[in-house]
Formats: C-alpha cells, structure tokens, sequence
C-alpha cells in the first residue's frame, strides 16, 4: 500500500525526501500522480483540495502536516469514520513560544520603529513600555509553553481555556463566564486557541471592550478567530494599540487587503511554528505503522471537539 502527499502552500518533494530518509517508509506519492487510487491507505495533506479524500476506497488514515485540522474537517465531502491525526511536537511549542517574546519585545523596546526612523536618518529615542500583563488565549501545547517562557522572562501571565490549568506561576481562567475576566487587565492579549465553531470569531469587538483600553493583540492561532472588520475598529477607536497578525482568513493574504497598509498592524506570513519536516516525518511513519498494527495512534483528532 502507500501514502500519498497532497499539500498546498508547502514543499511536496522536501516532505518526501525526510520520509524517504527512514528505512521504514512505504511507498510515496505525490498529488496529483497518485497511480491506482485503491493503493492509497494514507494521505498527507495541508490545505487540501475539497472533495479529494473521498475519491481512496481504501483510505485508512488522514495524516495533517501541521497542528489545525480545520480545513480537513470543513471538507464537506470528508470520508467518515476514517481516523485523522495531527502534528504535535515540542519543536512547534517552543517556536511559538520564542515568535510570541520576540512580538512583544519588539513593540515594547519599538524595534521596528527605530529601523523605520533608521530609513528616514532620524535619531529619535524614546521610552520604551513597562507594560508586562499576558493574557494567553489557549492553554493547550503551545499556550503552556509560551506562558512558561513569557513567565521566566518577567511578564505576569494568564491563560484562558474551556477548563481550568494547574500551571505554577499562571493564573487560570476558563469557560465562557471567565473569558471577559482574563483580558481586562492584559497588556498582551495572544490567541492560540483551536479553530472550533466556539472559537470562530472569538477576536470580536465585544472583547475588544472587555479588555484592558490599549491593549496589543497578537493572533498566532487561526484567521478565522478575528473579526476583522471589528479589529480595525478597535484600531481606530484606540480600544487596541495595535496588533501582530501571523494567521489570515484568506492566504496568502490578498495584495489589496487593508491590513497590508494599516499603520497599527503589523504581519507575519504565518510563521510562527513552523512544521519541522524531520520531526513531521518520523510522527507519520509512526502512526502508519500503528495505523497497519491496529494500535493506538498519535495525537488523534476528535471531531467533535475540532482538534
């Protein structure tokens, strides 16, 4: 049997060659040269075509490249009861981790600021910002180890989720009665939350009131967590300072969308936890191997909760 890689905004052949790379891999193609579609029992995909996976009579496991599922799931033509995993490592966490200390001290130290004055030949110092309060929406893999780092580093952290963390050093808010409480006091507001039909434009103008007058979003989670009409309001208002945007509703982002040329905003083309290939590689075969033994797989997704 083999394993068929469909990936869209990614490297095909460089995926092939780390799986290529272990004595244990089965035989590999490459979307759309898929040979006889009764020997595909694995996909690998990323942002998949929809409509794709349902055309494998023998489809036995749907492999994410990355952490989200959501365009696997939104498929309206997704094969049921086929099993679905997802990339998870302490790699992405700490690449994470690492994308959201440097987000916030570059606009507490004004590091692109002063590059934009060095364009201009102007010596202009000026404070920089004591503000130090995170509010971390998403306390799975990635929130936990982005708070750890953010916490080592000085800043008081918060986390928010569906229920309670036992984090030391991390105050916990969850459920949906706690959400206006965990960013009224944040500095720092970072999303990375799962995209789930409760977390769809979470990122609205109702939180933007709750929080702190100022506050600075950083969304490293999905596009389709923020309200985007409801951001640059917020933006206009003063409601937010500003934000850091690395996901997008649409990506890449188009050439003409306002964010592109909106003072307050600053992007990031979506890489903040990047996949590593090597680690990717080895996580699949692993779940392939377990997927043809019958055993339990790896980071399996639970449709119902949406990751």
């Amino acid at each position: 049997m083999s394993i068929l890689i469909h990936l869209n905004q990614a490297d095909p052949l460089l995926l092939e060659s780390h799986l290529k790379a272990h004595s244990d891999c089965p035989d590999l193609r490459i979307w759309p040269d898929c040979g006889n579609m009764d020997d595909i029992d694995c996909i690998i995909v990323w942002k998949h075509d929809p409509g794709i996976l349902n055309q494998f009579a023998n489809l036995k496991l749907i492999a994410s490249y990355g952490a989200g599922v959501e365009n696997i799931l939104s498929d309206p033509d997704l094969p049921q009861g086929v099993p679905i995993t997802r990339f998870v490592d302490d790699t992405l966490a700490d690449q994470m981790a690492e994308y959201m200390l440097a987000v916030i001290l570059n606009h507490r130290l004004h590091i692109t600021y002063y590059r934009e004055l060095q364009a201009a030949s102007q010596w202009r110092p000026t404070e920089f910002s004591h503000a130090k309060n995170v509010t971390i929406l998403g306390m799975g893999e990635l929130g936990s180890v982005s708070a750890k780092l953010l916490n080592q580093n000085g800043y008081t952290v918060s986390g928010w989720s569906r229920s309670p963390k036992n984090i030391e050093d991390i105050t916990s808010y969850y459920g949906d009665d706690q959400l206006e409480d965990a960013v009224k006091n944040a500095d720092y507001i970072l999303c990375l939350l799962p995209l789930t039909p409760q977390t769809t434009n979470i990122l609205n103008k109702d939180l933007f009131k709750a929080a702190k007058l100022g506050a600075y979003l950083i969304n490293a989670g999905r596009g389709d967590h923020l309200n985007e009409d409801d951001l640059l309001e917020a933006l206009y208002n003063g409601q937010l300072s500003g934000a850091t945007l690395d996901v997008f509703k649409s990506e890449p982002l188009p050439s003409d969308h306002v964010f592109w040329r909106h003072p307050k905003i600053y992007i990031t083309p979506h890489i903040s936890s990047p996949t590593d290939k090597v680690q990717v590689a080895r996580q699949i075969l692993d779940n392939y191997a377990r997927m043809k033994k019958g055993e339990a797989l790896i980071n399996q997704v639970d449709p119902k909760r949406s990751y």
